[in-house]
């Protein structure tokens, strides 16, 4: 008869195989890890330690006596060639010119009227706009705008005329109003001075009569700005020459000379005064015309004219009257009225 089993101790084994198979996996992962740690401390530190640099080496270094000298001697001989170079010896000449000159001939002796300095300025100022083959021959020269300040007025133009009133009215109403003659002469040459080379200009002077330099458009070359310089200094003053058989005087007159060079800008100097020369009875008297009698000669003088004008106006003690034809003047023609 078997005895019966043992039903007490099995539950006792379970718990005792359990221990065990932890303990066994412990031990594997620590088993593992120190694997792990060995592999890396190798490829880390031991297999650096180990390893043997590179080294570079080269051939027997190579000479090349021949060339070396050869440099040498090149060197050498720029050396001796770029030395101080011998001094020349100077020229010399027993004479340029015999040593006796023959005797001035004998002339016969002229005696004249002295040039007036004033008129043989003007000349030579005029010859020179002549020479430069400019004079009478602006027709076919292309303009430049330049812009150009008279007295503080603003403008810009291709073809620029300045119209000067010389008569001692306005000279004594300059003067009081603290702009001396001078003052007047250099704002002109300082306008034309401004110009570009390629831009056109004239002055017109006038009290009665009417006097034009240069009496075509010239360009405002260096050359042509000289001749204007010395023209202004000697001859912008007093009362121009009065042609009697003249169909007009005064300001008509001036504006006849000034557009007839077909500007597209006008300055004109004037006290406002509109005298007129008139012979009546043998006697020359100077009556005041209306501004509607200038408007209407301006408007005839630009008829037929298709380029566009301005007409600035520097008024020097106008009187109310004249200051408000001259304002009219400015406005028809789009252009500025100053008074001092």
């Amino acid at each position: 008869m078997n005895p019966a089993p043992d039903t007490a101790a099995r539950p006792a084994a379970a718990p005792a195989r359990a221990r065990r198979f932890r303990s066994d996996t412990l031990a594997y992962a620590l088993v593992a890890q120190a694997v792990v740690l060995l592999v890396a401390v190798f490829m880390v530190v031991i297999r650096p330690l180990l390893r043997t640099e590179p080294q570079f080496t080269g051939g027997a270094p190579v000479h090349l006596p021949q060339r070396e000298l050869e440099h040498r001697a090149a060197v050498a001989e720029w050396e001796q060639s770029a030395g101080v170079a011998p001094p020349l010896e100077r020229l010399a000449t027993a004479a340029l010119l015999p040593p006796e000159l023959p005797a001035l001939p004998k002339v016969p002796r002229m005696e004249g009227a002295a040039t007036e300095p004033v008129d043989y300025l003007a000349r030579d100022a005029q010859a020179l706009l002549a020479q430069s083959g400019l004079h009478g021959a602006v027709g076919g020269l292309r303009s430049v705008a330049s812009a150009a300040a008279f007295f503080g007025v603003e403008a810009s133009g291709e073809r620029i005329v300045i119209v000067v009133n010389t008569s001692v009215s306005v000279r004594n109403k300059a003067q009081r109003r603290g702009v001396p003659w001078s003052r007047i002469q250099e704002e002109v040459t300082r306008v034309i001075d401004g110009l570009d080379g390629a831009t056109l200009f004239s002055v017109v002077q006038f009290s009665q009569g009417v006097r034009v330099f240069p009496e075509s458009l010239a360009p405002a070359t260096a050359g042509n700005r000289d001749a204007m310089r010395a023209w202004v200094r000697e001859e912008l003053r007093g009362n121009p020459p009065v042609d009697a058989t003249a169909a007009r005087f005064g300001h008509e007159a001036a504006f006849d000379a000034a557009l007839a060079l077909d500007p597209d800008v006008v300055f004109l100097v004037t006290d406002g005064v509109l005298d007129r020369r008139e012979v009546r009875g043998g006697r020359v008297v100077y009556p005041e015309i209306p501004y509607g009698v200038l408007l209407d000669s301006v408007r005839e003088a630009r008829r037929g004219s298709r380029r566009r004008i301005q007409v600035h106006v520097i008024g020097f003690e106008m009187r109310p009257g004249d200051a408000g034809g001259m304002r009219a003047l400015a406005d028809e023609f789009g252009g500025q009225l100053r008074q001092f």
